[in-house]
């Protein structure tokens, strides 16, 4: 993520320059002879991290900011890729993450029913996910917003299907207070080790896109989805709105920034007592990176 802070930093520098000869940019590619266009980006995201969370039947609080995020990151893999040809879009969203050693990740809580004792404060947590998201969209809608005299339209809505998979482990080191039924933890000394073991989930989700641009080699793109439905997660939604723009043209791959603000929540629970993994959290914060389009 630091790397693709600084690389957003000097996007944002030559993005005046890349404009300085008054000369209109493309807002896409265009595709040879009707056929395929590609982009990939690869992108930073750094959230807000609040909720709850079961593991082994014990109750945490989830807390963390985007400072506390970038601290604890061990190794991250973020990117957006997407296969566009007329009306249709399909596309593949893919996050890596691991957090070790975050004390600030997770706060004791009162047990899940059934589960008895106490716990001091957690001490560390580590947290491990993947989420891979693969769907398609397909335009319904153009129309022209009139602030691009002589253009037949530059705002086009999308509608989206999909399935987002979810593999989670997460581990928590907690201090020993009071009594406590170490039925399903791990004890070290003073120390309790909770551990979630690999989660793994599918969520199907439907929603909507909204592409518009302001002006030539610019694009604002709000996306909404909804999903779960049971079927994975009790209920999941995503939120995200960026705006793109030109910054050059290199050996035929058009360059964009990419800046925006991203929200996801899901709400997942399996198993009963000792057994049980609840996972009910909110992550957003902005995003950034950069979009090669060819």
């Amino acid at each position: 993520m630091r790397a693709t802070a600084l690389i957003l930093a000097a996007s944002v520098m030559l993005a005046p320059a890349a404009r300085a000869d008054g000369v209109p940019r493309p807002a896409a590619p265009l595709a040879p002879n009707g056929g395929w266009s590609f982009q990939f980006t690869p992108y930073g995201w750094l959230p807000w991290i609040s909720g709850d969370a079961v593991i082994e039947g014990r109750s945490f609080t989830v807390a963390q900011n985007p400072a506390q995020v970038l601290e604890s990151l061990n190794m991250v893999w973020m990117s957006y890729m997407q296969a566009k040809k007329g009306p249709l879009t399909l596309f593949n969203d893919t996050m890596y993450a691991s957090l070790g050693s975050s004390g600030s990740l997770l706060h004791s809580k009162t047990f899940s029913p059934h589960v008895s004792g106490t716990l001091g404060a957690a001490l560390s947590a580590d947290y491990r996910y993947w989420t891979v998201e693969l769907g398609g969209m397909y335009e319904v809608a153009q129309w022209s917003s009139g602030m691009n005299p002589g253009r037949a339209h530059d705002t086009v809505l999308e509608l989206l299907a999909g399935g987002r998979y979810w593999h989670q482990d997460l581990d928590v080191n907690v201090a020993l207070a009071g009594t406590l039924d170490v039925d399903g933890l791990v004890i070290h000394g003073h120390e309790a080790l909770a551990q979630s073991g690999s989660v793994d989930w599918v969520d199907p989700f439907i929603g909507a896109r909204l592409r518009w641009q302001p002006a030539p080699g610019e694009e604002v793109a709000l996306r909404g989805d909804v999903g779960g439905f049971g079927a994975g997660s009790k209920f999941t939604w995503q939120l995200l709105g960026t705006y793109n723009w030109y910054l050059c043209t290199y050996s035929s791959i058009v360059l964009d920034g990419y800046l925006g603000y991203r929200a996801l929540s899901v709400d997942y629970e399996t198993g009963e007592g000792f057994n049980r993994y609840e996972f009910d959290v909110l992550q957003q914060g902005p995003v950034m990176g950069i979009t090669g389009r060819f």
